[in-house]
Parts: structure tokens; sequence; C-alpha cells
């Protein structure tokens, strides 16, 4: 067993519990993550991880899965950190932490940004498109969603939250680790979109305006994909003028918009349910 570190000042706990922080991620070039499933997730698509905090003692189920990742080679002894239950509460953001943290590289091979007239996307991928969805557990949600229901590639503004906030991480429960996305910077967003549709994309604001359309009325096709805004305020009016039209999903009468990752998940079902038809 290796030493097991007890002090809350130590170097490289101090080092983990910055990561919290969407600067000192960037700046090291690391994220963490918290949990059994998100350490297994990363271990099973490539993750480059770069230490595995372990709170002694090591329960069963943590312990089980560190020594057949040793065994298969997808972790290294000297990655593996022992820290004491106090130190492990500090490091922790979880309300009931399994007792395991990863920390990994970040994961430039398929979150990537794409300068203005770039090309975004391939053709024959099905694809969201995201404009300043700034809460973390919402952007993680509709990962998650794009992941699960087969979306290839997620693009978003520049001014979404940051994917590898903790929030976000866990909230897409390893589709982090799967999902491709571009990001574009807010001011290049409603051009990329002409560029989508000039490629023969039909782009579809999810915006609630005159002459937006009920979305199952729309006869949607091949390549087709929907564009969702912002929390609070929905979609910029320039952003809603690149698409080709806008969109809307019926609701009762008397009741507030959707929640964005609830109304992406809408959109995205629609998207592939359209291929599949």
């Amino acid at each position: 067993m290796k030493e097991i570190i007890t002090s809350r000042q130590n170097p490289g706990v101090r080092e983990v519990c910055a990561l919290a922080d969407k600067k000192a991620r960037h700046k090291a070039g690391l994220f963490r993550f918290d949990g059994i499933k998100l350490l297994r997730e990363a271990m099973l698509c490539g993750a480059d991880i770069v230490s595995v905090y372990l709170r002694h003692p090591v329960q069963a189920s943590v312990a089980a899965l560190v020594e057949d990742a040793l065994g298969q080679g997808q972790l290294r002894e000297e990655s593996l950190v022992y820290v004491s239950e106090s130190v492990f509460e500090k490091i922790s953001e979880e309300k009931a932490p399994e007792g395991v943290i990863g920390v990994a590289r970040l994961l430039g091979h398929i979150h990537r940004s794409a300068e203005a007239g770039e090309p975004v996307a391939r053709s024959g991928e099905r694809l969201l498109l995201a404009e300043s969805l700034r809460d973390p557990g919402n952007l993680g949600t509709v990962m998650r969603s794009c992941a699960a229901l087969g979306i290839d590639r997620l693009i978003l503004s520049g001014d979404c939250a940051d994917l590898y906030n903790p929030k976000t991480v866990r909230s897409a429960m390893g589709a982090l680790f799967r999902l491709p996305t571009v990001t574009v910077s807010s001011e290049a967003f409603p051009q990329m979109i002409l560029g989508l549709r000039q490629s023969g994309r039909r782009v579809f604001a999810a915006a609630l305006r005159a002459d937006a359309e009920q979305i199952g009325s729309i006869d949607l096709r091949s390549g087709d994909c929907f564009v969702i805004g912002n929390e609070g305020h929905g979609l910029r009016a320039e952003t809603i003028d690149a698409c080709d039209r806008a969109a809307i999903i019926p609701m009762r009468e008397g009741n507030e918009s959707l929640n964005a990752a609830a109304a992406a998940a809408i959109c995205i079902w629609e998207t592939v349910r359209a291929e599949q038809s």
C-alpha cells in the first residue's frame, strides 16, 4: 500500500480542488470526474488518465474496478493516489461520493473549436446545435440525450457552459467521453448556420415567432437539424434569421416554455425519427 495522504494542504490535493475552476482546468489541460461509472467510461473510451484518487479504506467495488483496470493496462500503478476520508471530503463534489475521483487530460481529439468558415461537420452526420446554453447541468443532459438517441455531433456557440465543468461532466453521464463537439464563436455562429445550409442541410430554429411551424408538422428529411437556445432568452434574432425556418413544440395553454434540455430531447428525437422513417 502506498502512503495515504492525510493533509488537505498537499500540493496534489490542492491541484485537484483547483480543477473546479475553468481557467485552472484549461491552464493545466486537465479535468476531473467523480465516481465508478465515469472512471469506467473514461477508461473504455481511452481517455488519458493522469491520476486516480482513492478514499482509504477503499470500498470493494472500487478496488475491484481498479484491480481489473491495472491488469488490462487501463491504469498505471503510479497514477493511484490514496487519501484519507477527510482529504477525500475536501476533494469530492458529490453528496454521496463513491470513493474514487479521476483526473484526465482534456479530450481534444473529440472536442474541438472551429474558426469562422471552417467546416464543422461531415456529410451524413446527425447534428444538434446549441446557442448560449449557460447551465452546465442542462448542457450535460443535452449531451447525454444526443449520445443516447443517435446525434453524431453537437455544435456549440462559444458562450455555452464549459464542457469540463464538473456539473456538465456529471450530468452527461459518460457522453462527454463519446460525443464529438465543435465550438464556434458566438459572432460566427449565424455564419456557420448559413454554411450548413449551403452544404445542403436545412436548419430549424427552435423559437417562438409568428411564422413558426409545429415541430410535428414539418416534413423532416435526412440532414435536417435544430438549433436550441438560451434557457431564459432563447435564440438571438440573427441566429433565427440565419435558419431556414422556425419550429415550436406545441404545449398546453398557460404553460411556460420547456426546459432547454427537454426541448433538445424532443428536437433530437424528431431529427433521428425522420431518418428512420
